[in-house]
């Protein structure tokens, strides 16, 4: 698991203890869907022409937290992903989405983060997807009939 996402998961879980009412025999689900969603938000955006341009901003504090496309994407993810699948009611989506750029918040000003190392992470784990997107497709040319 990647600096970044642990970061993440460690905020979530501070954040919304607490502060929304989650139903307990979907706590873990919920707090793994909404990290998720982050970390897939800031992955997308990564993978995008300017995106590494856009989360430097972010980070650095250039760019607001609370009107930024990449907690937008966060909340849409977690919105269509997550909330649907684990049937949640919309008053508990409601109550977490907006969470999301506190998550953020906490993770774009925390003191020790290095960017660098964030941003590495990201592109890593993107770098992983490709690859594995590209190899699955080529396999799959290779062996049809």
């Amino acid at each position: 698991m990647s600096m970044l996402t642990e970061l993440i998961k460690d905020k979530v879980g501070e954040v919304l203890t607490g502060e929304v009412a989650i139903p307990e025999n979907l706590k873990d689900k919920v707090l793994g869907g909404l990290s998720d969603s982050i970390f897939d938000s800031i992955k997308d955006t990564a993978s995008q022409e300017g995106g590494i341009d856009q989360l430097k901003a972010l980070f650095t504090g250039k760019e607001n937290v609370a009107s930024s496309p990449v907690t937008a994407l966060a909340g849409d993810l977690f919105s269509s992903n997550v909330a649907k699948k684990l049937g949640l009611s919309s008053s508990v989506v409601d109550a977490i989405v907006p969470m999301i750029p506190k998550v953020l918040k906490m993770i774009t000003s925390g003191k020790g983060v290095d960017m660098g190392d964030l941003l590495s992470d990201v592109v890593k784990d993107s770098a992983a997807d490709l690859i594995k997107e590209k190899a699955g497709s080529l396999l799959g040319g290779l062996f049809k009939k």
